[in-house]
């Protein structure tokens, strides 16, 4: 096989073409519901919104499967891409603590910024992103005990901020048996 031929087949792998297809397909969904029914009211920054956060969601995956060393450290990466997205999407459409434009919904926008941020700063080290991850799924907790004194009035739904929690809580714990099985990598 040729050096030609390797890039290309690896470039265009069935997982690939499937998973950006999927993504592609749920870009699309809402448009194609958009003539079936008036309950689906997309507008054009809706649709920009949804397409920009389904790139980051698939680049994150794309570069969990790249740059994770080992078993533990991409399924570390790709959990903590999908709490990303999943925490950005749903704080967008109707906010996780009462309404989208509540002041303490922009905390958990923060708390992945600042993940997002951080992972690239420590260059994907497991030793130390299992750290960050932890103190992220501390947050979404810690920002629902703010909301309490914060937002009187609204209801905190412990439930979904502790499944948050939960999805970064299980992505510290990917890293940090990264980190662990590669003890000699925290001094590269």
């Amino acid at each position: 096989m040729q050096p030609d031929q390797i890039k290309t087949s690896s470039l265009l792998n069935g997982w690939r073409i499937a998973g950006w297809g999927a993504l592609l397909a749920l870009l699309v969904l809402p448009a194609v519901a958009m003539t079936f029914t008036d309950e689906v009211d997309w507008t054009f920054g809706d649709f920009v919104f949804a397409g920009i956060l389904l790139f980051a969601l698939g680049a994150g995956v794309e570069i969990a499967i790249r740059v994770g060393r080992s078993g533990p450290l991409r399924l570390g990466l790709i959990i903590a891409t999908l709490a990303g997205f999943f925490t950005l999407w749903s704080n967008a459409a109707v906010g996780i603590i009462g309404s989208e434009d509540e002041m303490v919904n922009l905390g958990f926008t923060a708390l992945v910024i600042l993940a997002f941020l951080s992972t690239l700063l420590v260059w994907f080290r497991a030793h130390i992103l299992r750290w960050i991850y932890a103190v992220v799924a501390i947050g979404q907790i810690a920002l629902g005990i703010a909301a309490l004194s914060l937002m009187p009035g609204h209801a905190v739904e412990w439930g979904i901020l502790a499944a948050f929690a939960a999805i970064w809580g299980a992505a510290a714990l990917c890293c940090h048996r990264a980190a662990v099985a590669g003890g000699k990598q925290r001094f590269e």
